[in-house]
């Protein structure tokens, strides 16, 4: 009977939680063999910024727009993956200090992290500390010998409190009070105010940086009721702390023990040819910064800094500048990461060679760290795996989108002319010969009697196809054409015959030209969609509950990194209107 019993439970347990892996499962689209499910949705959405968010418990248009933007990150990721985008810079570099975050934070959690296990009862011991604030005087003394001597003045005082009051007054450090709660004082002063201290008490001194502090407990509250919230609050806060503290702890034994032995050498030539390059270009961007009228401090590298000095040091990138005995690191491969660190002085005080001498030897000490994270095989973790997943495909697709704006840029560098047409649509080359030349005959006319004729409006040139290249040359006025053209109502092409009515420059070529780029790439990514079949669930999408808050969530991986907990997703969602949606609607 009993074990009958231990049946049942377990099946309530576990139903609802098959339910819901069956309920994230869920596809929601499908990019030809890649399905994103609902957890996959999910993940992105709800730990993101996205326009309309906060309504998406009463519309489904911010989770639909979510969706085709994920479904767009997708397409440009394969495509990219083909054209082998994660083999080249910028994208291989940045997946590449991705992978090595994840396998610090994966080698933290196991040996600083993971071992942790927090008891209720301890959690609540100190819980009970939390919700007993102390009162105390302090001193503060530069020397050992005087603070100690102050130390045993106190003691052998008939009096301590009147005593440590006269010495906090000799020494201009009067009325010197505070009340503080456990959690928030260096913990040898904790310690000591909440180990069975009595009121007027003096601790021993204690060195803080390069000050003795001495402090004299005055009173350690009690609370008389406490409500379960407060004490709720009280737990989670004491719990939180503790584990901070452990982790401290055992970083500081886990690197003491980890760094016992290790040594590594820097190439002084590479080393000051590096730093002089660095130096050149930050007195570049201080420079930039005068002429804005701006503070010469502090002052950073930006990317295209970065790249010049790859341009700069490109002879020696190959060369070893760190040697260990058990790998070696060229200067290109030290560039690279100094990009993702930054290299930045706050003050006219600090030097290049001090600040990159103290990021080199970070990285010395995190190659250590990786070549055991990799001996031990956590790059091959399923939870790295699928971080390194995600994180590879939003850089791809980001990669890829760059590659189509950059030829898009050198394809109509000179083009940028917004144009303004008029044109008629006929059926027949011979019909739109016959018109191009009345039209050649008759200056500023449109006119075509029964065809029919529309404007394109000002137009940016390259958008236009050939007649746009052909208008960015033409004088306005002039006719062109006629063109066989793809007509959306026509199964044959069409023939057109322009006119040019008014070329101009926009009045801001750039935001003219990621319009118009952005135009194209939703265009390119159509078709993708077209090519590989994609589909959505209207019905799964609009039943996918979530929530709407708008948030964007930074995760602190061990060892110091932070990394967004998601990929941000770019808002590509126009090339939706130019699908059929007869097709796209199909059933997954």
């Amino acid at each position: 009977m009993k074990r009958l019993t231990l049946i049942a439970l377990s099946l309530t347990v576990l139903v609802p939680a098959i339910v819901r892996a069956q309920e994230e499962r869920v596809p929601l689209a499908r990019v030809g063999a890649t399905v994103i499910d609902r957890a996959t949705f999910l993940k992105r959405y709800e730990n993101a910024v996205w326009i309309g968010k906060e309504r998406s418990g009463v519309s489904i248009v911010p989770k639909h727009a979510f969706l085709l933007a994920l479904i767009a990150e997708e397409l440009l990721a394969h495509e990219g993956e083909r054209r082998g985008l994660d083999q080249e810079r910028p994208v291989r570099p940045i997946l590449e200090e991705i992978e090595r975050m994840l396998v610090l934070d994966a080698l933290y959690r196991t040996e600083v992290q993971e071992p942790i296990r927090l008891t209720e009862a301890e959690i609540d011991s100190v819980a009970r500390l939390r919700l007993a604030p102390v009162t105390f005087a302090y001193l503060t003394i530069g020397d050992s010998a005087r603070a100690w001597h102050v130390y045993r003045q106190v003691q052998q005082a008939s009096d301590p409190i009147a005593a440590f009051d006269s010495l906090q007054q000799a020494l201009g450090q009067a009325g010197q009070l505070r009340t503080a709660r456990w959690g928030e004082l260096y913990e040898p002063l904790e310690t000591f105010l909440y180990a069975g201290a009595t009121p007027g008490q003096v601790g021993p001194p204690v060195s803080v940086d390069s000050l003795y502090y001495l402090v004299q407990l005055l009173n350690r509250a009690t609370p008389a009721l406490i409500t379960p919230d407060a004490w709720q609050q009280a737990r989670y806060e004491a719990g939180r702390i503790l584990q901070e503290r452990r982790e401290r702890a055992r970083f500081k034994n886990f690197m003491r023990r980890f760094g016992a032995g290790k040594t590594a050498q820097v190439n002084d030539t590479l080393f000051y040819r590096l730093a002089d390059a660095i130096r050149t270009q930050l007195t570049l961007r201080q420079v930039q910064q005068e002429r804005r009228n701006r503070p010469r401090y502090p002052v950073a590298l930006l990317e295209s800094d970065r790249e010049a000095l790859r341009l700069e040091l490109d002879d020696v990138l190959d060369a070893p500048l760190i040697e260990a005995p058990t790998f070696t690191r060229t200067l290109g491969y030290v560039l690279d990461r100094l990009s993702f660190r930054g290299f930045e002085l706050r003050s006219e005080r600090q030097s290049v060679p001090y600040r990159l001498r103290a990021l080199l030897w970070e990285i010395i000490a995190e190659e250590f760290l990786l070549e055991e994270g990799y001996a031990r095989g956590l790059d091959r973790r399923l939870d790295v795996q699928q971080d390194l997943a995600m994180w590879r495909k939003a850089y791809l697709a980001r990669g890829m989108r760059k590659v189509l704006v950059d030829s898009l840029r050198e394809a109509w560098r000179g083009q940028l002319w917004l144009v303004n047409l008029c044109r008629a649509t006929l059926s027949t080359k011979e019909a739109a010969t016959r018109l191009q030349q009345r039209w050649m005959q008759m200056p500023e006319s449109c006119k075509a009697d029964s065809t029919p004729v529309d404007t394109t409006g000002y137009r940016l040139a390259p958008t236009l196809g050939l007649v746009g290249a052909v208008a960015v040359s033409a004088v306005p006025g002039a006719v062109l054409g006629p063109f066989a053209e793809s007509c959306l109502s026509e199964a044959a092409p069409c023939w057109r015959v322009y006119r040019l009515l008014d070329r101009r420059r926009p009045d801001d070529p750039e935001a003219a030209f990621q319009e118009a780029a952005r135009e194209e790439v939703n265009a390119y990514i159509a078709r993708l969609a077209e090519q590989r079949g994609v589909t959505i669930d209207m019905e799964a999408l609009e039943a996918t509950r979530v929530t709407p808050i708008n948030m964007v969530l930074v995760r602190l991986l061990g060892f110091g990194h932070r990394l967004l907990a998601v990929p941000t997703v770019y808002p590509l969602i126009e090339w939706f209107d130019r699908m059929d949606k007869r097709r796209l609607y199909a059933p997954l």
